[in-house]
């Protein structure tokens, strides 16, 4: 047992990414303010932020790669700050990483940063280093081993964001190869998202965090009744409070939205609107179609409160069938990806009868 990781999660879940993934990508241990808050691998820090922007700019769709780190649990220092694991507690991880890889046989394993590679080389050895091997395709354990730096802010200081970029290109163009199934993703999750959430957040003089994701995903819902298409590209998962869209993270659209800002009111963040949001530069333009299914619902659901509109988000049929799997086939799908294409496009109002 990790004694300094008894009070942190365990982050291992369907959020890491499908079981039929080719790439996977190996980090060293989920961070304090991000996979240790949100349960999403790399996702909500800094390292998260570079790591999706990486991703969407190599062509490499999060939805197709499966990402786990060396370590399970966040390891604090005596201060609560990050810490590197220890050689103990990457040992005594190393059983869990195996089994990772022996499940989802990827083609590809990725390690992100030198704790990563030396996490593998416990799994079958070799004799890889980082400085040495950075940007290099290698047999492994019956694949292909690529070592590449760590997403992280200090990492950047050894090798800049241009040539970071050109390494998660490299792996993107190596998974083509070795695969002509891979199709090249062309979506831009996070341009389609910012330009739905601006126009969701145009409409409120002041939202609830919680309330925007939950409108996003009904907008993204009601569009998809009507054309049988999704609107945007944008990860959205099931977390135990409803719909939670991976491109929305607050610390996002504090960037990408100029004029935004953010308020905690008996622990809740609240969105406002200090100016109007323009958003031309960084988003794709909506159609009449969209902007149309958004007045829609914001008018549809703008009385409700924030426990209103949680019940009802479950009561569409999408997170309707996700909780009869988990009852009928006893598996937990928290923080699993929603999947839109398994429900049956039927004619239906904004409001879905219960």
């Amino acid at each position: 047992m990790c004694s300094r990781m008894r009070d942190s999660s365990r982050i291992l879940g369907r959020s890491a990414g499908p079981l039929t993934a080719r790439v996977m990508f190996v980090g060293e241990a989920p961070g304090r303010l991000g996979a240790d808050d949100t349960h999403v691998p790399f996702h909500g820090d800094r390292a998260g932020e570079n790591f999706e922007r990486f991703l969407k700019q190599a062509s490499l769709d999060r939805y197709q790669v499966f990402v786990t780190n060396a370590v399970l649990c966040n390891p604090k220092d005596d201060k609560g700050n990050n810490a590197p694991p220890s050689r103990r507690e990457v040992g005594n991880c190393s059983a869990f990483l195996k089994r990772q890889i022996e499940l989802i046989n990827p083609e590809i394993v990725v390690a992100l940063g030198n704790t990563a590679l030396q996490a593998l080389s416990a799994v079958e050895e070799h004799a890889l280093s980082i400085s040495s091997h950075v940007r290099t395709s290698h047999k492994w354990f019956g694949r292909r081993l690529i070592p590449l730096y760590h997403p992280g802010q200090r990492a950047l200081l050894h090798r800049s964001f241009a040539n970071q970029l050109s390494d998660y290109q490299f792996v993107s163009e190596q998974a083509k190869r070795l695969t002509k199934k891979i199709r090249q993703q062309d979506r831009a999750p996070r341009r389609d998202a910012m330009a739905v959430a601006a126009e969701i957040l145009r409409r409120f003089p002041r939202l609830s965090y919680f309330a925007l994701h939950k409108l996003f995903f009904l907008v993204e819902y009601a569009y998809f009744l009507s054309h049988k298409a999704r609107l945007t590209g944008s990860y959205i998962i099931r977390q135990k409070d409803g719909p939670y869209c991976v491109d929305l993270h607050w610390r996002k659209l504090v960037k990408a939205l100029p004029g935004l800002r953010t308020t905690t009111e008996n622990g809740k963040l609240y969105l406002s609107r200090e100016a109007q949001l323009d958003v031309d530069d960084i988003s794709t333009p909506l159609s009449d179609d969209a902007r149309n299914t958004i007045r829609n619902v914001t008018t549809s659901y703008r009385s409700l409160d924030d426990s209103q509109l949680k019940t009802a988000v479950y009561l569409t049929r999408a997170m309707r069938t996700m909780l009869r799997r988990e009852r009928l086939e006893g598996i937990n799908l928290f923080n699993a990806p929603i999947p839109f294409d398994a429900v049956e496009p039927v004619k239906a109002s904004v409001r879905e009868a219960s």
